[in-house]
């Protein structure tokens, strides 16, 4: 008995010690695609040069969609968002001009248990069109729908 008692103390030891290593953090495994074509699909122009609506629309959609908002910053224009802890989504203005606004929006989702979860690059171009862009241009058609008749009012 005794002479298994430094094993018992060395493997205690051993314990303490493996959980006081500080962790790497998992790795983010990039798309294969190029950076050309990552940005086609994570982008789309719109007809309108009021940034602030599309802004605005950015975050009501986002939320409409189920992301919980983690960053909301009005000076870049830019919105990230979580949903069910594993999809993180930002959008951002990175251009606009008097007749048109640019949005992009960049997915990660954490694929296995959480920490030692890998980040993937999204890069399915329907995931943007269907689950971000087309929520957004329908966003962005009806306030522009129901902005048209109050305009018209006011100049009767």
């Amino acid at each position: 008995m005794a002479r298994f008692l430094p094993s018992v103390a060395l493997l205690l030891l051993l314990s303490v010690v493996s959980g006081c290593v500080p962790q790497e953090p998992p790795p983010v495994i990039m798309s294969e695609k190029t950076p050309v074509e990552l940005r086609a699909m994570q982008s789309r122009t719109f007809e309108t040069g009021d940034e602030e609506k599309v802004y605005r629309s950015i975050l009501a959609v986002m939320l409409d969609l189920g992301y919980a908002l983690s960053s909301v910053d009005a000076d870049s224009k830019t919105i990230t968002g979580t949903k069910l802890a594993q999809l993180t989504l930002t959008a951002s203005i990175p251009a606009s001009d008097e007749a048109s606004t640019t949005v992009r929006a960049n997915a990660i989702v954490k694929l296995g248990p959480q920490k030692l979860a890998q980040s993937h690059q999204v890069d399915d171009p329907a995931f943007y069109q269907t689950r971000f862009f087309e929520p957004l241009s329908k966003a962005l058609f009806l306030d522009a729908m129901i902005e048209r008749p109050q305009t018209s009012e006011a100049a009767q």
